[in-house]
C-alpha cells in the first residue's frame, strides 16, 4: 500500500500516536506497580492494628467507647487528675476535695501506686480510679502485648492498693494507637479523654486567671482534666486554686460527679436528636 500522499501520512500519525500511547501506558503501568510496591514495602506501626489479624475477636463488651464529654443537660462536671499519686501535690488535691466534700476521677500510674500506696490508704472512698498505665507510658508507640503489660500490670496495682477496679482508661497525653483500643477491649475499659483543660502552665502565677478560665469554660458534661503530679510550680498553683475553683463552680449552678456518673446521666440518643 502506497503511504504517500494525504492517506499516507494520516496513517503514519496515527501509527506514531499509538506507538507514543503505548508507551505512556506501559510506563503507567510501571509507575503503578512501582507505587504498589512502595505502598506494599511501608512498614506499619505496630501500635496501628485496631484488631488482631487473621483472628476471631470481640471486645469483651463488644465494644469500646472513646468519651471526651458527656451530652446533658443536667449541670454536672466531672474533675478528673492525672499522674499521681506523688507526695508534692497529690494530698493537697485531696484535702481540697474532702474539704469541699465531692467525688473525682483519679487516673493513677501503676508504678506510682506502688511506690506511694499510703498516700491513697482512706482518701478514695468517695473517688473513682482510672488507669493511665504503669509507667505513664505513650501507648501510641507500644505493639499489642508491650501496651497490654502496661495497663494490665497497672490495673492489677490499682485494685490491689484501693480495693478499687478500674473500668476507664487515660492513654498517657491522650494519645492512642489501634493497639490501645485492642487493650481496652481485652479488659473492658472505656477510653476516657477530656473536653477541658485547667490550664495551669499557662497561668503558672496566677491562680484567679486559672479560676476564670475554668469557671468560664465549663459546660454542663465538662470532663475536666487537672494534675496531682509533675509539671513544676504550676501543679502548686493548681492545688492551691482548687477550693476556689470548686466555689465558683458551685456558684455557677454545678454540681461534681465522677465520669461514671457523668456517663449515666448522658442524654439519650433520643433526647439528643430533639434537643
Amino acid at each position: 500500500m502506497d503511504d504517500t500522499g494525504a492517506d499516507g501520512k494520516g496513517r503514519r500519525a496515527l501509527l506514531r500516536a499509538l506507538t507514543v500511547g503505548g508507551a505512556s501506558a506501559v510506563a503507567g503501568v510501571a509507575m503503578g506497580a512501582a507505587i504498589d510496591s512502595a505502598d506494599a514495602s511501608e512498614r506499619i506501626p505496630a501500635s496501628a492494628p485496631g484488631t488482631p489479624r487473621g483472628a476471631h475477636w470481640r471486645p469483651a463488651a463488644g465494644h469500646v467507647d472513646v468519651i471526651w464529654a458527656v451530652n446533658t443537660q443536667q449541670k454536672l462536671v466531672a474533675l478528673t487528675f492525672d499522674d499521681g499519686p506523688l507526695p508534692n501535690y497529690t494530698p493537697l488535691v485531696h484535702d481540697a476535695l474532702d474539704d469541699a466534700k465531692i467525688p473525682a476521677t483519679f487516673f493513677l500510674v501503676g508504678k506510682r501506686v506502688e511506690q506511694h500506696a499510703g498516700l491513697l490508704h482512706g482518701r478514695m472512698d468517695r473517688h473513682e480510679v482510672g488507669n493511665h498505665t504503669w509507667a505513664h507510658t505513650n501507648l501510641s508507640n507500644l505493639s499489642l502485648n508491650t501496651a497490654y503489660r502496661s495497663v494490665k500490670r497497672a490495673h492489677d496495682m490499682i485494685v490491689r492498693v484501693t480495693g478499687k477496679e478500674p473500668r476507664l482508661l487515660r492513654p498517657p497525653w491522650g494519645q492512642l494507637g489501634g493497639t490501645t483500643l485492642q487493650v481496652a477491649g481485652r479488659l473492658g475499659y472505656d477510653v476516657a479523654l477530656w473536653s477541658l483543660l485547667i490550664t495551669d502552665r499557662s497561668h503558672p502565677h496566677d491562680p484567679n486567671g486559672l479560676i476564670d478560665f475554668v469557671a468560664d469554660s465549663a459546660v454542663p458534661g465538662s470532663i475536666i482534666l487537672g494534675h496531682d503530679a509533675g509539671g513544676g510550680p504550676s501543679r502548686l498553683t493548681l492545688a492551691r486554686a482548687l477550693p476556689e475553683m470548686i466555689k465558683r463552680l458551685r456558684k455557677k449552678g454545678f454540681e461534681f460527679v465522677t465520669v461514671s456518673q457523668l456517663l449515666a446521666a448522658q442524654a439519650s440518643p433520643t433526647a439528643r436528636g430533639t434537643a
